[in-house]
This record gives C-alpha cells, sequence and structure tokens, in this order.
C-alpha cells in the first residue's frame, strides 16, 4: 500500500488526480482541495490546519463530501460523482482506488464509546456506489466491493464482494487456474 502524500510530491500526486479524474470537474477540483489541504497541514503548522479547518467545513457542509486532510490516501485516487462519500480520519487507501457516490468507510463505536477499528484498503481497490466498510477490516489490493454492499469482515486480494452482509463471490487473480477438470471422452 502506498504511504501519505510526501512533502515534495505534493504537485505530482495532484496532477495524477486530475490526469486519472478526467472529464469530471467537481472530481478534480475536490480533490485538488483536499490535497492542498494534506499538504498545507504537514507544512505550515496552525495555519495549514485553520486553512485544513475551512476545506473540511466546506467540502462537509456544501458538497457533501467528508474526505479528512488527515486520510492516507495513495497517488491517483478517482472519485466518480462525488456526493456523501464519507471517511473517518484514520482510513487508509493505496493507490489508485475508486470510490463511488455515498461510499462510507470507517470504524466502528461500541457501546461505552471505544473505537473497535478503522477499515483500511490496499492498492487498485474499487468502491461501488452506496457500499459500506467499517471495522478493523483490510480490503486488499485489486479487490471490487460491490454497490450498496456492507463489509464486515476481510476482503482478500483480487476479491470481489456483494450483498448485505457482503459476502465473497469470487477471486478475480489473475494467476489463479481452475483445476483440471477430467472429461468423460
Amino acid at each position: 500500500m502506498s504511504g501519505t502524500v510526501p512533502d515534495r510530491g505534493f504537485r505530482r500526486w495532484a496532477t495524477q488526480d486530475w490526469a486519472v479524474n478526467a472529464g469530471y470537474l467537481d472530481s478534480r477540483l475536490l480533490l485538488v482541495a483536499f490535497r492542498t489541504a494534506q499538504w498545507a497541514v504537514r507544512r505550515w503548522g496552525l495555519p495549514g490546519r485553520a486553512l485544513a479547518f475551512g476545506y473540511s467545513l466546506f467540502t462537509s457542509l456544501f458538497v457533501g463530501v467528508e474526505l479528512p486532510p488527515g486520510l492516507e490516501v495513495g497517488p491517483r485516487l478517482r472519485v466518480y460523482h462525488p456526493h456523501g462519500i464519507v471517511l473517518n480520519p484514520g482510513v487508509r487507501l493505496g493507490a489508485d482506488c475508486v470510490l463511488r457516490q455515498h461510499v462510507t468507510i470507517g470504524n466502528v463505536v461500541r457501546r461505552d464509546g471505544s473505537e473497535k477499528g478503522v477499515a483500511s484498503a490496499g492498492d487498485d481497490v474499487e468502491f461501488g456506489a452506496g457500499c459500506v466498510v467499517v471495522g478493523a477490516v483490510h480490503v486488499g489490493s485489486h479487490a471490487r466491493v460491490g454497490a450498496l454492499s456492507l463489509v464486515l469482515r476481510d476482503v482478500p486480494e483480487w476479491g470481489v464482494v456483494l450483498g448485505v452482509p457482503a459476502e465473497l463471490v469470487r477471486v478475480d487473480d489473475p494467476g489463479y487456474r481452475r483445476p483440471e477438470v477430467a472429461s468423460d471422452v
């Protein structure tokens, strides 16, 4: 999984996000603001946190998206239809992930108020519209989470999960070979 935004790589990461979101001006602008807020928090101290607060307030109230500047998100994040997306500040996403509308990735809080854990994802993970991934679960690299799925357990690399609660329906690993079936010829 890729690390956080490096201080020197801000321009590169912002332009990579811009490039992979071609045709989605709203997504491009949201991600430029997100990367700017991330960079400002890491580089400018208190003024950076003030800028990040303004960014968070604007995007949550007027755009309807919560991408906190403290997120660890790899390069080339794709956001299709940026509406109703909510990510917990502790979420970690790898490179080349896709978020569709109304995706929630977050934590589970016990009745006593303690946090049970926050979800994370590897590289090249696609989150379908309206899916929810919560708790101390990890979605492996190259996995796909189907629309409207509720993920409560880990998803293996190349896994495809669907349903409520989400169940593994297949593994798309290109290196996986089905066992040969003996024919009765």
